[in-house]
């Protein structure tokens, strides 16, 4: 099997765009785990996107990937985050923080058009409050940052 590191991007991009509508504008449904499962499938494809980087032998990288997430605060948050649901507990290997709780936010709003519905997961952190969707949408510039300084282009669909 072949692993192209454009494949993970361009799902990470569409978990991406799944958290920023559970987020924003979620229609007239919403449940109480839809931003839950939307984030943890966003982080597991932004940490895991660096294994298909390393493995896709039509890239040569110039940075150290590994070194980057873990000077990265957003993208060694995700690696934590991804990393405490797949071993069922938090490692902090990479930010050397602490998750401590988890809350779901959901808003519904009446408009002109019906019924809309959000859901807003918020991570606390070592003391600190993280929006799920802000965290995410730091990792995606980090790494297009990543993939500007490797000079990686992915071909367009």
């Amino acid at each position: 099997m072949e692993f192209n590191a454009v494949d993970k991007y361009r799902s990470m991009l569409r978990s991406y765009v799944r958290l920023k509508k559970i987020e924003t504008d979620n229609g007239n449904t919403i449940s109480n785990t839809d931003s839950r499962d939307a984030a943890e499938d966003f982080f597991n494809q932004c940490y895991h996107f660096k294994d298909w980087l390393k493995k896709d032998k039509d890239i040569d990288l110039l940075l150290d990937v590994e070194r980057y997430i873990s000077e990265s605060q957003s993208l060694s948050l995700a690696a934590d985050y991804c990393n405490a649901f797949k071993h069922a507990g938090w490692q902090a290997a990479r930010s050397n923080k602490r998750l401590e709780k988890i809350n779901t936010h959901i808003k519904i709003n009446f408009t002109p058009r019906g019924l809309v519905a959000s859901s807003t997961l918020e991570l606390t952190i070592s003391n600190k409050k993280y929006n799920a969707f802000k965290l995410a949408s730091e990792c995606i510039e980090e790494w297009r940052n990543f993939i500007a300084l490797n000079k990686i282009t992915f071909p367009e669909d």
